[in-house]
């Protein structure tokens, strides 16, 4: 094992080992609709909008096990995924709110209240993150990528105007999703078997 100390060229030296740091500005978003959703706006046309992404956390849901009432452990029995916010730039003629609209509109019609089938209004996003030096926005050189399964949009933040501010629109969105995968990372390394 090699040495270890406090010093900041051991530690950058360590760092570029791994690749260097990660840096947060360079990613890419691509959002995939149910093929049944019908749109004026094409996720294509929008997905160079969003502003920023998060790659989505996991945890383990935990119960407590009693044993003999001696003592207590916490042990996982599932795990848990939590939405991914994606933050969209609005454009004037409101495009990326009209594709998300639709997508809830979709998801429930709005007429009849009709829920759709789920395997109906899921969708798939891809989130790419970039090297420092990439140039272009190519997922297939990305450092770094996740897919989102059977995702759809679970909430659409409010956009606040006013006289007083002349700010850029923008607003969030939440993505609900089964379950996600990364690139080189395994699904199957804590099978039993």
């Amino acid at each position: 094992m090699a040495t270890r100390d406090f010093s900041i060229s051991n530690f950058m030296a360590r760092v570029d080992n791994l690749g260097g740091p990660a840096k947060r500005h360079k990613f890419s978003v691509e959002v995939h609709p149910p093929p049944s959703m019908k749109s004026s706006v094409t996720a294509d046309t929008i997905n160079f909008l969003v502003k920023t992404a998060s790659f989505p956390a996991k945890a383990l849901a935990t119960t407590e096990y009693r044993y003999g009432g001696k003592f207590s452990l916490v042990v996982p029995y599932e795990t848990t995924y939590e939405p991914v916010s994606i933050g969209f730039m609005n454009t004037a003629d409101q495009s990326p709110r009209i594709f998300w609209n639709d997508w809830f509109n979709h998801i429930q019609n709005m007429t009849t209240y009709n829920m759709q089938y789920y395997e109906k209004f899921v969708g798939t996003v891809e989130l790419h993150q970039y090297l420092d030096e990439d140039e272009s926005i190519d997922p297939s050189n990305a450092s770094y990528s996740v897919t989102l399964f059977e995702a759809y949009p679970k909430g659409m933040s409010a956009i606040e105007v006013g006289w007083e501010n002349a700010d850029l629109q923008d607003f969030e969105i939440d993505m609900q999703y089964s379950w996600w995968e990364a690139s080189g990372e395994s699904t199957t390394s804590g099978q039993l078997g």
